[in-house]
């Protein structure tokens, strides 16, 4: 932004007879200066990440499980950098996991021996990570995999991933994960549910695409995607943001801002196109078909706020995904869509309506 400023006057000082060749002389000056000194900063900005990684290091006790506020933090800095994080090889970067009962679930035959045959993944969205399931404070009962287990007698696993990676690599990890899961689970598991949130939705479906394209025995099991406030035709947010920063990008002054926004992870631009998404490897084999999809929108306004009400509520949405986007419309197959009337995006987490629609879904294709 300052060359871009100052180029504004060195460029007309050029033109000015007996100012020019001084002009020119100080303007090499004041660009090595300044290149100096944003490099300077920029160096600094690798070294204070490089810091946070060592200092967290030396801070936590490596033998003992990082606190959910440490989580959080790391979940927040991979959703919005994670693809830079992952290719510079930072040790911040989030790695993919499968977590139950609060600890990290390997992969292998004695791990997974108490597993129901039921078993249901809940895989969360942007900067968040599996806490963003828990129950809320005073809210004991508000995890959906608790109340499943108890309900439905299914087994309730979370995925830990780095939302800042494009769709299609988070959802080709899933798939390897899962295929993994399903060779060393015991011979009983038969059936598999997918519940995601907000990106978590587009990573389950794109992950049946991958596995379809490389023949995984995985998708076999799927029972069910369900879909909570997934914005399958892209996020209007997105959409928003990637239309700034076209604009930004049409004067010099402003092109360094332009730059700025673009910097946002891969994880993020992915959501504008949804699941529009640029994948000629993963492209499905003419005799797949879609597993059962289940999707639920959430809806700002009460249901009962009149003509305007709902037409706000078809734009706004849950307040991040529009409704139209959420049920996929005009996507056809075995599609159930549900909408809950004043339950906004993150609330669709925990609470009780969404239980009862997921419940509902799951009970009846167990029968």
């Amino acid at each position: 932004m300052h060359l871009a400023i100052s180029s504004q006057t060195f460029d007309a000082l050029a033109y000015v007879p007996g100012v020019s060749v001084p002009a020119a002389w100080v303007r090499s000056a004041h660009d090595a200066i300044t290149h100096g000194v944003y490099s300077a900063v920029r160096h600094g900005g690798a070294a204070t990440l490089n810091a946070a990684r060592l200092a967290e290091r030396l801070m936590v006790d490596a033998n003992a499980p990082p606190s959910k506020a440490q989580r959080l933090g790391r979940s927040a800095i991979n959703g919005v950098f994670g693809d830079a994080l992952a290719q510079a090889g930072n040790a911040l970067a989030v790695r993919m996991s499968l977590h139950r009962h609060g600890a990290e679930l390997a992969l292998t035959p004695e791990s997974l021996a108490n597993l129901r045959p039921r078993v249901a993944v809940f895989i969360h969205g942007l900067a968040c990570d599996e806490s963003s399931w828990s129950a809320q404070s005073g809210k004991p009962n508000s995890y959906y995999g608790s109340s499943l287990e108890r309900d439905l007698g299914m087994s309730a696993v979370c995925l830990r991933y780095n939302s800042g990676l494009a769709v299609d690599d988070n959802a080709q990890a899933l798939s390897d994960l899962l295929e993994r899961l399903v060779q060393n689970a015991p011979a009983r598991l038969r059936e598999l549910t997918l519940i995601g949130h907000s990106m978590g939705g587009l990573v389950a479906r794109r992950a049946c695409v991958r596995a379809d394209a490389s023949n995984a025995s995985w998708p076999r099991r799927i029972g069910s995607i369900i879909c909570l406030g997934t914005p399958h035709q892209g996020s209007g947010w997105e959409k928003l943001g990637h239309f700034a920063a076209a604009a930004l990008n049409v004067s010099k002054v402003t092109q360094p801002l332009a730059r700025l926004a673009n910097a946002r992870s891969r994880g993020i631009q992915d959501l504008r196109r949804g699941l529009k998404i640029e994948a000629a490897a993963a492209t499905p084999r003419e005799d797949s078909r879609e597993p059962p999809l289940r999707l639920l929108t959430g809806s700002l306004t009460d249901g009962e706020s009149g003509v305007v009400g709902r037409l706000v509520g078809a734009v706004l949405g849950d307040g991040l995904v529009a409704q139209n986007s959420a049920a996929d419309e005009g996507l056809m197959g075995d599609v159930q869509r549900v909408n809950l009337p004043g339950v906004g995006h993150m609330a669709l987490l925990r609470e009780p309506r969404v239980y009862e629609v997921l419940r509902g879904w799951l009970v009846g294709a167990s029968q």
